[in-house]
């Protein structure tokens, strides 16, 4: 590959999923890509996996340790990810593994015209509930926000290392509500950027991390983060009305 990667993994209490997922990762990148890097971000985690990550370390030139040393959210831990990355281009990988790593071969070419490529889910194995609540929260950040994106939440996002380090110090989420503020901002700044369909695969092993409450939360933040948008803009609009006024 013509391109250097960063590929950033968050981990909290993974320590059953974390050497598997690592080393899946490296066999694939290995076949493929000359330069790159797997920058996994731990977060205070309690089950020994922050053991397991020096451990892989010690084992691989390619992975890189940063120790958050508290629990602060998934958001905290993605913002630590882009800024440290060190390649010029960053990928979210989870441990779950969320979907085929071959995709990312669909969005490279992309990026001659692109600065950042998405995705939405083209297939989805999770229970009813979940899609419902998936359909739910996408619907309302397209009325809140105005995004047209399809799965705000959808794992896969291929950025280019510039440009998202940029965007990631105008977003505040330090938690889940992460993925919906990074797109919203790459909106805002005039990023482009495209989707493509990526299936979400089901989990392998280990327990994620997303509470029965995430949902309610996500609500929480969406509703939170439009009525402080909204009323930025209309501050910033009427500063703007009352500057062109006072011009002689």
């Amino acid at each position: 590959m013509n391109w250097s990667l960063s590929v950033i993994v968050p981990v909290y209490n993974e320590v059953q999923s974390i050497e598997p997922a690592l080393e899946v990762i490296d066999q694939y990148l290995r076949r493929g890509w000359h330069d790159y890097e797997i920058l996994v971000v731990e977060s205070g985690s309690t089950d020994g996996t922050a053991e397991a990550c020096d451990r892989l370390a010690a084992r691989h030139a390619t992975v890189r340790v940063i120790h958050q040393g508290a629990r602060r959210g998934f958001g905290s831990a993605m913002k630590v990810g882009y800024r440290e990355a060190r390649k010029a281009l960053l990928w979210l990988v989870t441990v779950d593994l969320p979907f085929d790593l071959e995709c990312i071969e669909q969005a490279l070419p992309l990026l001659d015209s692109h600065d950042c490529v998405l995705s939405y889910r083209s297939a989805d194995p999770r229970s009813v509930q979940r899609r419902i609540q998936s359909w739910v929260y996408n619907t309302l950040v397209r009325v809140a926000l105005g995004l047209p994106m399809r799965h705000v939440n959808s794992a896969f996002k291929l950025i280019k290392r510039d440009v998202g380090q940029a965007v990631a110090l105008d977003v505040r989420a330090d938690g889940w509500f992460f993925d919906t503020e990074l797109l919203y901002r790459i909106r805002r700044r005039g990023v482009s950027w495209t989707e493509i369909p990526v299936p979400l695969l089901d989990r392998g092993t280990g327990a994620s991390s997303v509470g029965r409450l995430t949902f309610l939360w996500l609500l929480r933040e969406l509703f939170t983060f439009a009525v402080r948008e909204r009323l930025g803009l209309r501050t910033r609009t009427a500063l703007s009305g009352g500057e062109r006024r006072t011009r002689p």
